[in-house]
Protein backbone atom coordinates (compact mmCIF):
# COMPACT_ATOMS: atom_id res chain seq x y z
CA UNK A 1 0.00 0.00 0.00
CA UNK A 2 2.77 2.47 0.59
CA UNK A 3 5.04 1.71 -2.70
CA UNK A 4 1.69 2.29 -4.50
CA UNK A 5 1.41 5.60 -2.62
CA UNK A 6 4.98 6.37 -3.29
CA UNK A 7 4.59 6.05 -7.11
CA UNK A 8 1.45 8.05 -7.15
CA UNK A 9 3.35 10.87 -5.55
CA UNK A 10 5.64 10.47 -7.67
CA UNK A 11 4.17 10.56 -10.91
CA UNK A 12 1.84 13.09 -9.82
CA UNK A 13 5.48 15.24 -9.32
CA UNK A 14 6.72 13.97 -12.72
CA UNK A 15 3.40 15.13 -14.20
CA UNK A 16 3.37 18.96 -12.62
CA UNK A 17 7.23 18.88 -13.61
CA UNK A 18 6.59 18.37 -16.98
CA UNK A 19 3.64 20.05 -17.37
CA UNK A 20 5.14 23.44 -16.02
CA UNK A 21 7.89 22.81 -18.07
CA UNK A 22 6.33 22.63 -21.27
CA UNK A 23 4.12 25.80 -20.30
CA UNK A 24 7.75 27.60 -19.93
CA UNK A 25 9.40 26.50 -22.53
CA UNK A 26 6.46 27.36 -25.20
CA UNK A 27 6.47 31.33 -23.92
CA UNK A 28 7.13 33.21 -26.66
CA UNK A 29 10.22 35.13 -25.85
CA UNK A 30 9.74 39.29 -27.69
CA UNK A 31 13.23 39.32 -26.74
CA UNK A 32 14.76 37.50 -29.64
CA UNK A 33 12.78 39.44 -32.21
CA UNK A 34 14.00 42.72 -30.83
CA UNK A 35 17.54 40.92 -30.72
CA UNK A 36 16.61 39.98 -34.78
CA UNK A 37 15.42 43.49 -35.79
CA UNK A 38 18.30 44.72 -34.61
CA UNK A 39 20.56 42.56 -36.64
CA UNK A 40 18.24 43.64 -39.56
CA UNK A 41 18.39 47.17 -38.87
CA UNK A 42 22.55 47.20 -38.55
CA UNK A 43 22.54 45.01 -42.05
CA UNK A 44 20.57 47.38 -43.77
CA UNK A 45 22.89 50.26 -42.78
CA UNK A 46 25.96 48.36 -43.65
CA UNK A 47 24.33 47.69 -47.54
CA UNK A 48 23.10 50.93 -47.69
CA UNK A 49 26.65 52.46 -47.14
CA UNK A 50 28.32 49.85 -49.84
CA UNK A 51 31.99 48.63 -50.03
CA UNK A 52 33.48 50.68 -46.46
CA UNK A 53 36.86 49.48 -45.08
CA UNK A 54 35.48 49.09 -41.39
CA UNK A 55 32.16 49.49 -39.88
CA UNK A 56 31.09 49.66 -36.71
CA UNK A 57 27.45 50.64 -34.39
CA UNK A 58 28.34 52.98 -31.46
CA UNK A 59 25.13 53.67 -30.36
CA UNK A 60 21.41 52.00 -30.71
CA UNK A 61 17.78 52.98 -29.55
CA UNK A 62 14.82 51.34 -30.08
CA UNK A 63 11.04 53.16 -30.09
CA UNK A 64 7.81 53.21 -31.34
CA UNK A 65 6.87 56.56 -33.51
CA UNK A 66 3.15 57.92 -34.28
CA UNK A 67 3.71 58.98 -37.84
CA UNK A 68 0.25 61.55 -38.66
CA UNK A 69 0.84 61.43 -42.45
CA UNK A 70 1.33 57.56 -43.14
CA UNK A 71 -1.43 56.01 -45.06
CA UNK A 72 -0.77 52.42 -44.14
CA UNK A 73 0.97 52.43 -40.20
CA UNK A 74 0.16 55.12 -37.98
CA UNK A 75 2.62 53.14 -35.42
CA UNK A 76 6.02 52.20 -36.66
CA UNK A 77 8.96 51.25 -34.70
CA UNK A 78 11.94 52.98 -35.16
CA UNK A 79 15.64 52.00 -34.63
CA UNK A 80 18.36 54.63 -34.86
CA UNK A 81 22.04 52.91 -35.05
CA UNK A 82 24.96 55.56 -34.21
CA UNK A 83 27.67 54.25 -36.68
CA UNK A 84 31.24 55.30 -37.72
CA UNK A 85 32.92 53.82 -40.19
CA UNK A 86 35.86 54.78 -42.69
CA UNK A 87 35.17 56.01 -46.67
CA UNK A 88 36.66 55.10 -49.64
CA UNK A 89 39.03 57.83 -48.76
CA UNK A 90 40.23 57.00 -45.42
CA UNK A 91 38.27 59.51 -43.29
CA UNK A 92 36.54 58.27 -40.14
CA UNK A 93 32.75 59.68 -40.53
CA UNK A 94 29.93 59.25 -37.98
CA UNK A 95 26.78 58.97 -38.95
CA UNK A 96 22.98 58.08 -38.30
CA UNK A 97 21.22 55.11 -39.70
CA UNK A 98 17.70 55.45 -39.44
CA UNK A 99 15.46 52.51 -40.15
CA UNK A 100 11.57 51.62 -39.86
CA UNK A 101 9.24 48.81 -38.88
CA UNK A 102 5.93 47.82 -39.33
CA UNK A 103 4.37 48.03 -36.11
CA UNK A 104 4.61 44.12 -35.56
CA UNK A 105 8.42 44.27 -36.30
CA UNK A 106 8.53 42.48 -39.73
CA UNK A 107 8.79 44.03 -42.78
CA UNK A 108 10.88 47.19 -42.73
CA UNK A 109 9.27 50.48 -44.45
CA UNK A 110 12.32 52.15 -45.37
CA UNK A 111 15.99 53.18 -44.27
CA UNK A 112 18.39 56.31 -44.73
CA UNK A 113 21.56 57.57 -43.67
CA UNK A 114 21.66 61.19 -42.24
CA UNK A 115 24.29 63.22 -40.11
CA UNK A 116 24.71 63.39 -36.79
Amino acid sequence: MKNNFTLRKNLKGIFLLAFFSLAFFSCENHRFDSDKRQIISKDEIENKLGRVRFFDVTGFNEDTVNVENASYFKKQIRYTLDISFVDSNNILLKKKGIVMFTPDGQTIINSKITDQ
